[in-house]
């Protein structure tokens, strides 16, 4: 029998899943925060990890699996409608995270002009994309080669086509290669610091939105040992929700362990 949960456990596990994503993209493994406020920004420890958070950036945009106990929508999807109807808001502690989803998704939806040339075919010509499309993009190819890339392709073939440009799929395939270098390693790495940025927003969002629960859940036993447990609310009743909701609370006991930070205006007037 599949499970099912209630509207409260569903919240708790998307918000945990969206931490638990954000934090394996924002951390000090994967890049360095440089700079003071606001002026600050972030560099890629190295090509991979850069790779690698492309492709961690796509799952998160990307909708769940079906069979997953949850709505079938995006981490940032979720979290919007969370945002519209929270479960634990006290004082609108919900307000930052409404703010960070709809700054994210404004931003992702907006479309960039890039002039691209393609050696590989002997074309230059403008790309108009919207940047969440790109993102996907580069990162399908971050994880896949060529063979597996064929949507890929096809994804290219309509956004030449969108600028008059018809070519074959066989030279969509060979325009791949220039493609991901060009939006891979040249716009994905200038958007990066404000990527992070909104990421860390996100993270920061959810920690304020649900300290005043963590603060009127946590009940300590004793102090020495240090032990102590969480009052569940009443509707998170399967061993699933009030597992996650542990683990939840656990996230945010302490603050996140990267700073707020605001990336300088330089990497964000471009693209």
């Amino acid at each position: 029998m599949p499970l099912e949960l209630t509207p409260i456990e569903e919240e708790v596990a998307f918000l945990k899943s969206a931490l638990d994503a954000i934090n394996s993209m924002v951390n000090f493994e994967v890049l360095a925060l440089h700079g003071s406020d606001p002026e600050s920004s972030i560099l890629f420890s190295t090509r991979t990890h850069q790779q690698f958070f492309n492709i961690a950036l796509v799952d998160f945009l990307s909708r769940t699996d079906k069979r997953a106990p949850v709505r079938h929508t995006s981490y940032l999807g979720a979290l919007r409608q969370i945002a519209a109807s929270p479960h634990f808001s006290v004082n609108e502690s919900v307000a930052a995270l409404r703010l960070a989803t709809t700054e994210f998704a404004t931003w992702l939806e907006a479309e960039i002009t890039v002039d691209v040339w393609f050696p590989s075919i002997e074309l230059q010509t403008p790309l108009r994309v919207p940047r969440v499309q790109y993102i996907k993009m580069t990162g399908d190819l971050s994880k896949h080669n060529l063979l597996r890339s064929v949507g890929v392709a096809e994804d290219l073939q309509q956004l030449l086509a969108n600028q008059g440009v018809q070519v074959e799929l066989d030279v969509a395939l060979l325009a791949l290669k220039n493609f991901y270098e060009w939006f891979h390693d040249h716009v994905l790495n200038y958007h990066g610091s404000t990527i992070a940025e909104y990421l860390n927003n996100l993270r920061w969002a959810i920690h304020d939105y649900l300290r005043p629960e963590f603060t009127s859940s946590m009940v300590w036993e004793s102090q020495e040992p240090p032990k102590y447990r969480y009052t569940f609310p009443k509707a998170i009743i399967s061993s699933f929700g009030q597992q996650s909701y542990w683990e939840l609370m656990n996230m945010v006991r302490s603050n996140p362990y990267m700073r707020k930070f605001q990336v300088t205006k330089w990497q964000k007037l471009r693209y």
